[in-house]
């Protein structure tokens, strides 16, 4: 049964705070499922994402302290806040966690990092944190809906942090079991914390932004738990959030979701495939569906890679000189899949970008946008990408990918989501062990107090 949120009156701040205090969501046991692979794929992502210098210089930084929540690239011990900002930087540093459409974003890196620290550090069970989850990602959706993302994103605003703060807010005001004035004012505090600017794509501030906004919701939910205030309506207001941050936003459209909560039943998550940006996943797809018909790097002259309107809005490194920029290069993507025969963690190294068979190959890449795709169908459902190779002998191969593996609509099976966990745990040189720490995270639903003891070291 879903929430009935309030007369039309109401504004959108209180009704995602009555939402998260006391909304009813449908197929519990589904949401649990979903959840659960949720947290399995980014704490796998996360633990690897410690290799990554800017979880590094983050924690120098930070210093050592103590607390309640795991940090999980190390397993030391930080409080809530801490380590939430921590988990939420590591676990976005390889951009090889999950998206959503709906939020143009990365919801999970955000909410796990926020919820684990909060359920470690109050004890709260495995069933309120994968409840709590689903609140926080149905809150996110709605209010991505009501500001109107696609023109926020192009404004320049990174939505995984600025939508993803008041999200990870209302899960942990669930999970915590605020009440809805409380929330509301956590909101209101959030909402003031909302930021993230998508030039640092390609930098370490990027993954910060995630952490950030992880730290920020915890931050937020506790000043209002504790009593602290802000203006109760503060995303509707004439300066508040809306205003600010949208591009004609539609507060209605936040109230219409939360009468129909059912985005994570109904659609799904798309779990990355590939350890970069999303809006490559596609070229990748058709140039290694191009490689197993037997194109090789030395056949290439030229590759036209065509993609949808803004398909390139995240995609912004051209001539890229970094592992980090390499994530946002279509260009290095499509090279590195017919050099490498795939796309894996240790293709997005500095060395692997400036390998001078990289940097070749991908010069002869050119990519643009448009409407219509350049061969197949005209229609498409959300993207494409078209790739148009022309051989050196003067023959043309061509491939187009609509759905990539991975996508809500073409799901990692279990095994394939699990062998990404071990993957990433083998790639950070981790201290857990995988098979314990499996077995902790798909028992959650029944645990009793949520601790990662179980999945300890080796």
């Amino acid at each position: 049964m879903a929430v009935t949120v309030a007369p039309a009156t109401t504004s959108v701040t209180e009704a995602v705070a009555q939402f998260a205090c006391s909304g009813e969501l449908a197929e519990m046991e589904h949401l649990y499922e979903r959840a659960t692979r949720a947290f399995i794929d980014t704490i796998g992502v996360t633990i690897a994402g410690g290799r990554e210098d800017c979880f590094a210089i983050l924690a120098r930084t930070l210093g050592t302290g103590d607390g309640s929540a795991t940090i999980l690239p190390t397993r030391a011990r930080a409080g809530a806040a801490d380590a939430a900002l921590l988990n939420g930087t590591a676990g976005h540093a390889l951009d090889y966690d999950d998206v959503a459409d709906e939020i143009k974003g990365h919801p999970s890196v955000v909410l796990v990092a926020a919820l684990l620290a909060l359920a470690e550090a109050r004890g709260c069970s495995g069933r309120a944190l994968l409840e709590s989850y689903a609140v926080g990602f149905e809150a996110g959706c709605a209010i991505a809906a009501a500001l109107a993302v696609e023109p926020h994103y192009r404004r320049g605003w990174h939505a995984t942090a600025t939508v993803g703060v008041l999200g990870a807010v209302a899960g942990a005001g669930r999970l915590l079991g605020l009440d809805a004035a409380s929330i509301q004012n956590a909101l209101g505090i959030a909402a003031s914390m909302a930021s993230g600017s998508r030039q640092n794509f390609g930098t370490m501030t990027k993954p910060l932004h995630a952490g950030l906004a992880a730290r920020d919701a915890v931050l937020a939910i506790e000043l209002a738990e504790n009593g602290f205030t802000a203006d109760p309506n503060q995303l509707d207001g004439p300066l508040g959030y809306f205003r600010m941050y949208g591009v004609n936003p539609e507060p209605a459209a936040a109230l219409t979701a939360l009468e129909s909560p059912t985005v994570l039943l109904r659609r799904g998550l798309n779990v990355k495939k590939y350890p970069c940006c999303y809006g490559t996943h596609r070229m990748a797809d058709a140039a290694l569906a191009l490689r197993e018909r037997g194109l090789r790097a030395s056949d290439v002259a030229a590759i036209a890679i065509t993609v949808e309107p803004d398909g390139l809005g995240a995609i912004i490194h051209h001539q890229p000189r970094t592992g980090l920029q390499g994530k946002f290069s279509g260009e290095y993507v499509v090279a590195a899949c017919l050099l490498d025969e795939g796309v894996r963690l240790s293709s997005f190294t500095d060395a692997m970008v400036l390998r001078p068979e990289a940097q070749d190959l991908l010069a002869r890449v050119t990519i643009r946008e448009s409407a219509t795709p350049a061969f197949g169908t005209p229609q498409y459902e959300h993207a494409y990408a078209t790739l148009e190779v022309t051989l050196r002998d003067g023959r043309t191969l061509r491939e187009r990918c609509d759905i990539p593996r991975g996508d809500a609509r073409m799901p990692l099976s279990e095994a394939e989501l699990e062998s990404k966990f071990r993957d990433c745990l083998a790639f950070a040189e981790s201290a857990w062990d995988p098979d314990p720490l499996l077995g902790c995270l798909h028992a959650l639903r029944d645990t009793a107090r949520v601790t990662l003891v179980a999945g300890g070291p080796r």
